[in-house]
């Protein structure tokens, strides 16, 4: 036999289930290393502005070498456009960096999802994820053995849009 409160905890039990899962694993606010999109950049004393500009500011870690994945890079590169955070650039060198930085990514956001014609072999490869406030594109191309990785805000990183002249296309 059931006792009587039974039937009246399990509505709430299921009510708070998802909640209390998502409490137990939390997911990384949107952002890059612990710097949410749209923090103020000037603020944070572990960075240094090297390309100030009208509306696009450009700035790099303080402490060096650079790495990404446990990976030594040649730049990271943080952009604020307006003040605000919004894009995050990283070059990097060989194709076993590449593969250390690829894996990394997929451990973190999913196995990349082929779409059919993309190239995940050969000269110029190119991988993506879409979150949903952040976007992540990863391209490698082997003749030179350059690799870039761009993870920008979906929000923010339209603006930078805005700065091409008309005249561009």
């Amino acid at each position: 036999m059931m006792p009587r409160r039974v039937p009246f905890l399990l509505p709430l039990l299921i009510f708070w289930l998802p909640e209390l899962l998502l409490a137990a694993n939390p997911t990384p606010a949107p952002g890059f290393q612990g710097i949410p999109w749209g923090s103020t950049l000037a603020e944070l004393p572990q960075l240094v502005l090297v390309e100030p500009d009208e509306r696009v500011d450009i700035y790099e870690y303080k402490e060096g070498p650079a790495r990404f994945a446990n990976e030594p890079v040649d730049y990271i590169k943080l952009y604020a456009i307006d003040d605000q955070f919004a894009r995050v650039m990283i070059r990097y060198r060989n194709e076993e960096t590449h593969n250390r930085i690829k894996q990394a990514l997929e451990s973190e956001f999913g196995k990349i999802q082929h779409n059919r014609g993309s190239m995940i072999r050969g000269l110029n490869q190119e991988y993506s994820w879409r979150l949903d406030e952040t976007e992540i594109n990863l391209s490698y191309r082997g003749l030179g053995e350059r690799g870039l990785l761009m993870i920008q805000s979906r929000i923010l990183a339209p603006r930078f849009l805005d700065l091409l002249s008309d005249h561009t296309h």
